[in-house]
């Protein structure tokens, strides 16, 4: 019960941390390119990745009471996609970092801006 709850959690908080800086949720859709079809899961994937986050949090931390659950969960959820941004980033060769450096310095300072 305490994996389902931890799971959702995270899930509805990435989410909702997604759609904000998307400036909406983004609906699973099919895309097509010529005669090929493309399956765009838009706001499934941010919940799955949220709830993924906050199973390896309860893993890593193991807490006691919903209390703490929750928080972990809230606290995992929203670094979900920072988490993979990282992960991206370590991965990329150095011809592809600076490019990629740039992508991230143009999404962060876009969101700042905002707000």
């Amino acid at each position: 019960m305490e994996l389902l709850i931890a799971f959702l959690v995270g899930g509805m908080t990435n989410l909702a941390v997604a759609s904000k800086l998307e400036e909406g949720a983004l609906l699973p859709y099919i895309k097509k390119v010529g005669k090929k079809r493309f399956f765009i899961p838009g706001l499934l994937v941010d919940f799955f990745i949220g709830g993924a986050a906050a199973l390896a949090a309860f893993s890593f931390f193991e807490p006691v009471g919903y209390a703490k659950i929750v928080g972990t969960s809230v606290l995992a959820g929203f670094n979900g996609l920072t988490y993979l941004a990282k992960n991206a980033l370590s991965k990329a060769t150095d011809a592809d970092s600076k490019t990629l450096d740039e992508g991230y310095q143009k999404i962060i300072g876009s969101s700042a801006d905002k707000n």
